[in-house]
């Protein structure tokens, strides 16, 4: 991994602040046995079905996507209640060639048990607490179930909730676990995410209280909700916090850059992409249109530039303009596409969350401003009368 900065402040000293004891989610071990166990089980499916929210849902979907080309099973996702979209799903999926894995923490989540619900009448796995609501469901329908450690949602990519629905994909889980040390074996030490962390947090000071998020690789876009969770969740607290929004580039050089260059000057950006692809692929211009002309010069003159060539010159065009506009931005890259720079990927935000919520003097383990509208929701379904 490799961190840029433009026009932004100095990092402080890591020294500068009073570091909380290691927290659970670096110290913990998976339990990799059993994972190797249930995938031998599982192994007849072809098909798996995730159904969760939130962290539980993100921590997967970060690591599937970037490492969705070892994956030996087909993937789907459902967060939500949407009736057409579950109807989709169950006529596509059947449950003799069906896996569905549920994972909730708290085990009460309204809509993760009312989704999951739907497909009763397939084999379920549940990672969820010790007592809560989703396991006393598993127990009655006689699901497969996983005890959730002691872990907040959003901080479980290398833990059961986030590694076992991976594995059971055949992904490498013990290479992204292995990634993830080479930050957590410097949580105490100057590394790039307290770099981040300290930049931001001095921006933060200054104004700068939207962050813009491009990501430069398709592959890696899904891992933007798990950074916004990260971040809003940890340390969006007591006033204090930035906004962080993501889009897919360049696309977004298509829309939002308008507001990044033209809007309030309340912003910055950290722009995230990769250094190399998968599949290198040639642009190439047949004969008979090179002397058609673009912006003054024939496409002769741009013919033969690889496609990941032309991404990354989107990308320096952005961040250069960036530069020259006074804007502070960060330049984020990994290596390319394997399970060690996802882990290190995922590990880099979660300290970040951390080190940033310690800036700010919060907890970077608590939600508390996210329960209410959820009280209220089943408190409504309680008041129905519809059916009656």
């Amino acid at each position: 991994m490799k961190l840029e900065f433009y026009n932004c402040p100095k990092p402080n000293e890591m020294e500068s602040v009073k570091l909380p004891e290691t927290p659970e989610f670096v110290k913990y071990v998976p339990d990799f046995e059993l994972m190797s166990k249930l995938g031998k089980k599982y192994e007849k499916y072809k098909n798996i079905l995730v159904i969760a929210n939130g962290g539980a849902l993100n921590c997967v979907l970060s690591t599937y996507y970037p490492l969705e080309y070892q994956s030996k099973k087909k993937a789907y996702f459902l967060s939500t209640v949407d009736p057409d979209y579950i109807y989709k799903l169950k006529q596509t999926l059947k449950p003799e060639d069906t896996l569905v894995i549920g994972i909730s923490k708290s085990g009460e989540t309204t809509t993760q048990i009312e989704s999951l619900m739907q497909f009763i009448d397939y084999p379920l796995l549940l990672i969820t607490g010790k007592s809560s609501t989703l396991r006393a469901i598993g127990e009655k329908l006689k699901a497969e179930i996983v005890l959730h450690p002691p872990i907040g949602g959003r901080f479980n990519s290398f833990s059961e909730p986030g590694l076992l629905p991976i594995a059971l994909f055949g992904i490498d889980v013990k290479a992204l676990y292995q990634g993830a040390q080479v930050f957590y074996d410097l949580y105490q030490k100057d590394n790039l995410a307290w770099k981040l962390a300290s930049v931001f947090y001095q921006l933060e000071q200054k104004g700068y209280v939207d962050v813009f998020m491009p990501f430069y690789s398709r592959n890696l876009f899904p891992l933007s909700s798990l950074v916004v969770q990260l971040c809003h969740e940890s340390f969006g607290k007591n006033g204090q916090g930035q906004t962080y929004f993501a889009h897919e580039a360049p696309e977004s050089q298509h829309h939002t850059n308008q507001r990044f260059f033209g809007g309030p000057k309340n912003i910055c950006g950290i722009f995230t992409g990769s250094e190399t692809f998968l599949h290198p692929t040639m642009n190439s211009y047949p004969a008979s249109v090179h002397s058609v002309q673009m912006k003054g010069h024939a496409l002769f003159d741009i013919n033969k530039i690889p496609l990941e060539k032309s991404l990354g010159f989107e990308l320096m065009g952005t961040l250069e303009d960036a530069r020259i506009s006074g804007i502070p931005v960060a330049h984020l890259s990994i290596a390319g596409f394997n399970a060690d720079e996802i882990g290190q990927l995922l590990a880099f935000w979660q300290l970040y969350a951390v080190y940033s919520s310690v800036l700010r003097n919060v907890d970077p383990f608590n939600q508390p401003q996210v329960e209410n509208s959820k009280k209220i929701s089943f408190d409504k379904r309680l008041g129905y009368k519809g059916l009656l």
